[in-house]
């Protein structure tokens, strides 16, 4: 791929390294950067008339309210999802600490009868309930050597009988990243301005987390909320940003493929990344809101791993479909041309999170 691709990748990488250490500050930052537009934009209006500018704060106001501040009140409605217990390291772990961790696997399952979104039966659930218990009571006095063997038999109730409880609503969430992302890429690929494009990430990505708490029928705690919000903030900044690199980025395509693809190959590339991005915002949020494990360090880099692995295998297609639906279907550019700039946006996402790729939403 021509030089401006690569760079922009470099500066993509340095970009979300960026956003990850200065980690919730982003929040700040991303309520002043929205002050600083909306007055601007402000003062445009109300140069040309004082009723216009106040006009334009009254809709933005609505708009906010309405689109960010609607679907954030019914995230923050949704029961705290219940806290795993930590646990000691592997080889530390007694019977009484895979007891307890039981425990909440058994209110975990239970809770599921009163998840509006979970449509199976109760028979489903007290079968998986009276294996929990029975685990519970064979851990409870158990001695050191037989806990590993224990502990497998806990990873397997969590990943086939608790997982199969699940299936329907990862399905549902799945469902809803895809929707999402494709619809944040092709909405922030036609629209040409940065300010637009993050009012449009802001708003998506807020009701894409709402959605996916909803449907498991609980958010994450005080930290875990926190952490949402600052990738969701790292994610709206950048997309305010992008224009000016995609820009650059799709004068390597138009050196190929002519100045016209050249030109809309920079909002096309800022649409991509954009998509990409809600994607594992999506699947991190999944992560948090589903967990059977208690949050430590530990626990992040795997859950991390995880669901950017679990995007990854998405990535390739909701790009795909972002670039057909605006690049092929708007603006009729070549398909060896979309070829080229979907495995480039792809290829900016490959590296696993401790390889120092990790990007907002990390």
């Amino acid at each position: 791929m021509a030089a401006p691709l690569q760079d922009f990748g470099r500066v993509m990488r340095a970009l979300f390294r960026f956003a990850r250490y200065v980690s919730f500050g982003l929040i700040g930052l991303m309520v002043v950067f929205l002050a600083f537009r909306v007055a601007e934009i402000y003062s445009f209006f109300a140069d040309i008339h004082v009723g216009l500018g106040i006009a334009f704060l009254a809709v933005f106001g609505i708009l906010l309210v309405w689109l960010v501040g609607r679907p954030v009140y019914r995230f923050l409605k949704v029961p705290a999802a219940m806290k795993p217990p930590p646990l000691p390291p592997m080889g530390e772990r007694t019977g009484k600490d895979l007891a307890r961790h039981l425990g909440f696997v058994e209110a975990y399952v239970g809770a599921l009868l009163r998840n509006p979104e979970w449509e199976g039966a109760p028979e489903e659930v007290e079968a998986a309930l009276q294996r929990c218990r029975a685990l519970r009571d064979e851990s409870a006095h158990a001695d050191r050597e037989a806990v590993a063997a224990l502990s497998d038999r806990v990873r397997v109730l969590e990943n086939e009988t608790v997982g199969q409880l699940l299936a329907p609503l990862d399905a549902k969430v799945r469902q809803a990243i895809r929707q999402e992302a494709v619809g944040v890429g092709i909405a922030t690929a036609v629209s040409w301005n940065g300010t637009i494009d993050a009012f449009i990430v802001l708003w998506r990505n807020c009701n894409l987390v709402s959605r996916i708490a909803r449907i498991y029928y609980g958010r994450p705690g005080t930290r875990g909320t926190l952490s949402i919000l600052r990738d969701v903030s790292a994610a709206t900044l950048a997309s305010a940003y992008l224009q000016d690199l995609t820009e650059a980025a799709g004068g390597a395509l138009g050196g190929l493929f002519g100045k016209t693809v050249g030109a809309v190959s920079g909002p096309l590339l800022d649409g991509a990344v954009n998509g990409v991005v809600t994607l594992r915002i999506g699947y991190l949020a999944k992560a948090r809101c589903r967990a059977f494990s208690a949050w430590n360090e530990v626990g992040r880099l795997e859950a991390t791993r995880g669901a950017f692995k679990e995007a990854g295998a998405f990535s390739k297609d909701v790009v795909t479909e972002i670039l057909k639906t605006v690049g092929s279907g708007l603006w009729k550019i070549p398909t060896k041309a979309l070829g080229k700039l979907g495995d480039a946006v792809v290829g900016l996402f490959k590296k696993a999170p401790d390889e120092g790729v990790e990007p907002a939403g990390a």
